[in-house]
């Protein structure tokens, strides 16, 4: 048993002096593990392995020698380990799997080579690679960006245009099933000046309502401020990429999340950026460089764009695998994306709301006010009494969005917090200010009625927010 120890600890040794940056995920994982929460770091190791993480791999194993949320298994233990330390020949590795060998008898070295012929088709790298990374397509060939049916021009600020300056704005939003831009965030503004007047201008977009009724999340745009007659600064942009994509081709894995993101911004000036591919395609290749190193910022992208189908065929299973390791190493917006994906489901379970709820809780910690939002919207209305907690979603409410600007569904979390503990006059209050936010946004949602006739009646609201 000290043997096996000696060896996680190796393992973990050999994995952090390759790169602390790197490898966010299996820290977390390891982390996880080190603190006896073995359920926890079973489905980690297991996530991680899925795409291609042999030391978490390896580490399965030694859970299943042990007997750690699983029951004890040696002949599934030196599968795992073997299958991880194909054409790797790491020593540890060599040595801790030829010792778990040496002491099967003959009906066990048997079993061992069927199941290494079982399991080698499912985690052996070549296997993995073969499927975990998109499959790159054109822009040409993708399913098109969703388009609004009425779009409005935001301002150029008054200030700004006195000054000269220019600006950039990114905004994400969730396409209502009416067709709403809601949970509008904004990902990156040159100033606050053009965050209003973008904020401003896409509330006021429309789109044609999914065809299912159900939310499309993760919509994106950009506003581009620019002067008329002014020249924009292509050189420095030029030089700015290439600086990028010297150190992303040297391995830098930062850079190569940043080079890809850099090539989706300027990709809305390819009238002026003729010589340079901005096609979503070539950023995903970044992406997914720096996703395979690890970088859970970059394995969310790359997972995400997998799911829409942008720059690649759309993959759902190996989409999620990606998202799933991202949320494993932290990274709160992809554990805001596995939450919304379990709660969107028909038929919610018990198991399925409280995993929603515990990812929920990890990124709420991390000071995403969209994820504290959701996680306030499931205390206040969800059907399981024991997950509900009305003080403790006021309490996720306390602090004001930074950039976050869905200004009704924040009221109307408000008045559903206040309704789950009695507090109806509140609630209803509340509510009757979002429906007049609604209002003077044109926007016609039944829901917001339903629920203040319910709170008019001293009656809670069950159920998903769209």
């Amino acid at each position: 048993m000290f043997e096996v120890r000696k060896i996680i600890v190796v393992v973990v040794l050999h994995v952090l002096l390759l790169s602390s940056v790197a490898h966010a995920s299996f820290d977390k994982a390891m982390a996880i593990y080190g603190e006896g929460r073995f359920e926890e770091a079973k489905v980690a190791f297991e996530t991680l392995a899925a795409i291609g993480d042999r030391s978490s791999l390896f580490n399965l194993g030694v859970m299943y020698y042990r007997g750690e949320a699983v029951e004890r298994d040696p002949v599934e233990a030196y599968v795992l380990m073997k299958i991880a330390n194909d054409g790797f020949n790491e020593q540890s590795f060599t040595r801790l799997s030829n010792s778990v060998f040496s002491q099967f008898n003959a009906d066990q070295k048997i079993e061992a080579d069927r199941r290494f012929s079982e399991l080698n088709p499912v985690y052996s790298i070549s296997a993995i690679k073969a499927n975990i990374f998109p499959k790159p397509l054109s822009d040409e060939d993708c399913p098109p960006d969703i388009q609004p049916i009425r779009k409005v021009a935001p301002r150029y600020p008054k200030s700004e245009n006195r000054s000269g300056r220019m600006g950039l704005t990114h905004l994400e939003f969730t396409i209502s099933p009416e067709g709403y831009p809601r949970d509008l965030a904004v990902t990156r503004s040159t100033n606050y000046t053009f965050t209003k007047t973008s904020v401003r201008a896409a509330k006021q977009f429309l789109y044609q309502p999914p065809i299912d009724q159900k939310p499309i999340y993760g919509h994106r745009t950009v506003f581009i401020y620019q002067l008329k007659n002014t020249e924009l600064g292509t050189s420095k942009i030029t030089r700015e990429l290439s600086d990028l994509e010297s150190a992303a081709s040297d391995g830098d894995v930062i850079a190569q999340y940043r080079y890809a993101s850099r090539l989706n911004t300027f990709r809305y000036f390819k009238s002026y950026l003729k010589k340079i591919d901005l096609q979503y395609k070539t950023a995903n290749e970044w992406f997914t460089k720096s996703a395979e190193n690890g970088l859970p910022h970059a394995q969310f992208e790359i997972g995400r764009n997998m799911l829409q189908g942008r720059g690649c065929e759309i993959d759902v299973v190996n989409g999620y695998k990606w998202i799933n390791a991202a949320a494993i190493g932290g990274y709160s917006p992809a554990q805001k994306a596995l939450a919304q994906s379990a709660l969107s489901k028909s038929e919610l379970s018990v198991d399925r709301s409280m995993a929603a709820m515990a990812w929920l809780k990890n990124a709420a910690q991390d000071e995403d006010y969209a994820a504290r939002l959701l996680l306030a919207w499931e205390l206040s209305t969800s059907n399981i009494k024991e997950l509900r907690n009305g003080e403790e979603a006021l309490r996720l409410l306390d602090n004001d969005p930074e950039d976050y600007f869905d200004e009704v569904r924040i009221m109307e979390t408000q008045a559903a917090a206040y309704a789950e503990i009695g507090n109806y006059k509140k609630a209803v209050k509340l509510q009757k200010k979002a429906k007049k936010m609604a209002q003077k946004l044109d926007w016609d949602i039944p829901l917001i009625s339903e629920r203040l006739g319910l709170y008019q009646h001293n009656e809670v609201y069950r159920g998903s927010y769209y």
